[in-house]
């Protein structure tokens, strides 16, 4: 019996993941969606990227009364902005170092201090991921996440739709937070 009825099977399966996950990945990072934040306790800036996290993170949490939280890198930007930790702001450090578990450490910080509804401060490439990491910890309904512009290239554009498109798998199966 010949091979190649079975090879171009598996070739053909193969192409076809690579279409429907390149498809998928273009519409979760090209087209990333806001959600429109409803009165957060608390306001989470996420770790990574630069200033524009801390900066929309800050306004949000002005603009709603809520208490400001800086994950990891953010506290340096917060505090570049103004904001020092343990005083205008609540720093964590997560662990492990990712986005799954700062969805874990906001989990138990929400439990700690009552936090009903929380508002996710990320970068724009990045909501969709924050959104199904944080709803995983902390339910649907409690949860809002909001992006601020990125500065990125067509290089960087390709690098970021490949990492976030994995790490979105990564998080729906082998690697879920909480």
């Amino acid at each position: 019996m010949s091979r190649w009825p079975r090879i171009l099977g598996s070739t053909v399966l193969v192409v076809l993941l690579a279409v429907v996950l390149s498809v998928g990945g273009l519409v979760l990072y090209m087209q990333p969606r806001d959600d429109v934040p409803r009165d957060p306790d608390a306001v989470v800036v996420l770790g990574g990227a630069g200033a524009e996290r801390a900066a929309l993170g800050i306004e949000v949490a002005e603009r709603y009364d809520a208490e400001l939280v800086l994950s990891s890198s953010a506290g340096i930007f917060g505090e570049r902005l103004g904001r020092q930790c343990g005083v205008d702001a609540l720093c964590f450090e997560p662990s492990p170092e990712n986005t799954a578990g700062e969805a874990e450490n906001v989990a138990r910080l929400a439990a700690e201090h009552g936090w009903e509804h929380v508002t996710v401060a990320t970068s724009d490439f990045h909501t969709s991921r924050s959104r199904y990491l944080f709803r995983q910890c902390l339910g649907r309904d409690r949860v809002t996440v909001v992006g601020a512009n990125s500065d990125r290239g067509p290089r960087m554009d390709l690098r970021l739709l490949v990492r976030e498109t994995t790490a979105l798998i990564v998080g729906a199966t082998v690697q879920r937070a909480c």
